[in-house]
């Protein structure tokens, strides 16, 4: 048995050729923010009135997704919603985010969407990733709470196979035994991807924690790590949010998260 260890393989080689390739064309330091749920008309333009005012460049919303469990409430199927997020969207000059679930849903969404989301559960769906990578979209790319570096970086490599999209990559936490957090952000994922590819990486604390007190103090890690965006999730009132309640802040919290990382940044760049 000796040399067996040195020997064996656990999986193919990793190779993403692509992904470090890649060059972006634009390096726009990425805000994406908004409800979990867009919940009505009222709600959603509120909420891209003030996250736009602050400085974001996206506005995202839960219009249709998949939850954990089927019975809670995880946005609403309603193409008035979809309107009324894209109106809203337009009027205050943001790009839109839409979560795809799977790639019959596409042709629904793509009116309403400048940019797509790959949730982090199907992260490793390839025959959607290979159906988007033809979009001419942005799409950014959730890591899987136990993906590794290498399996998040090869679904990014069949983004980039079909030549098309522009592909953003997002850190939103791992599962680990930790008790204090939903998802334990790994905020070492986005030097580490950084070093191989310069795929920007989008650092989500709303999620990647599940803890509203935690949001500005991780987001500001992640910054300083590298982050080439932000993702959070903004409500006029997040206890009162359909779903995800315990990770939104408020508008005003947002404006100040969005001060703090302007500092970080000039703190960075040495400005």
């Amino acid at each position: 048995m000796a040399g067996f260890a040195d020997k064996r393989q656990w999986g193919p080689t990793p190779r993403y050729d692509r992904v470090r390739a890649y060059e972006p064309k634009q390096k726009d330091f990425i805000v994406i923010a908004g409800p979990c749920s867009v919940e009505s008309e009222t709600q959603i333009n509120y909420v891209a009135n003030a996250v736009a005012s602050a400085g974001a460049t996206h506005l995202r919303g839960g219009l249709f997704r998949a939850g954990t469990y089927p019975n809670d409430n995880y946005g609403i199927v309603s193409q008035d919603l979809f309107k009324a997020f894209k109106y809203a969207a337009g009027v205050y000059q943001l790009k839109t985010v839409i979560e795809v679930l799977d790639a019959h849903s596409l042709d629904f969404v793509l009116p309403y969407a400048d940019c797509l989301q790959v949730g982090c559960r199907q992260m490793q769906n390839y025959s959607l990733l290979t159906r988007l990578s033809r979009t001419n979209k942005t799409v950014f790319l959730k890591r899987s709470p136990g993906a590794t570096i290498d399996e998040f970086l090869g679904s990014a490599e069949y983004l980039l196979k079909g030549g098309a999209c522009t592909p953003v990559l997002i850190e939103r936490g791992s599962a680990t035994q930790a008790t204090h957090v939903r998802w334990d952000l790994s905020i070492s994922m986005i030097p580490a991807i950084k070093s191989i590819s310069q795929i920007p990486v989008v650092v989500d604390a709303a999620h990647g924690t599940g803890r509203r007190d935690l949001v500005v103090p991780m987001t500001l890690a992640g910054v300083a790590a590298g982050a080439a965006g932000i993702l959070v999730e903004v409500h006029p009132k997040p206890e009162l949010s359909l779903s995800d309640a315990d990770q939104a802040i408020d508008p005003n919290k947002f404006k100040e998260l969005m001060f703090s990382v302007g500092q970080v940044r000039n703190a960075i760049r040495g400005i």
